[in-house]
């Protein structure tokens, strides 16, 4: 590949990058406003996250982050829908409720278009 083709790969991975994180911090805050009268809760999610950062991502830890994440965001469809976004497809928390699975069906087939 030449030197051109090189950079158009990198700015498209750069720019994967600014927009998952960007996607990233917009979820973050709406966790923060969801529990704005549960600073615990927002803590946890917070805490479960720096784990997940600081490099804990073999398979086994990958459904203990998912587990606890969704134990934390019970009864908080929206919120189970946007972290799915942020997972495998194979570890992605379903919806009980049927109406919601439709919405997380449309939001997820969104989400892969991105």
């Amino acid at each position: 590949m030449n030197r051109t083709g090189d950079l158009s790969v990198t700015s498209n991975v750069q720019h994967v990058r600014t927009s998952t994180y960007s996607q990233a911090r917009l979820f973050v805050l709406e966790v923060e406003e969801t529990f704005h009268d549960e600073k615990d809760k927002f803590e946890t999610f917070l805490n479960i996250v720096k784990e997940w950062k600081q490099g804990r991502r073999d398979m086994p830890n990958y459904a203990t982050f998912v587990a606890r994440a969704k134990q934390l965001f019970n009864g908080h469809n929206n919120l189970i829908i946007r972290f799915n976004t942020f997972l495998l497809r194979e570890h992605r928390i379903s919806l009980e409720d049927e109406n919601d699975s439709e919405e997380e069906c449309s939001v997820m087939s969104t989400a892969t278009d991105y």
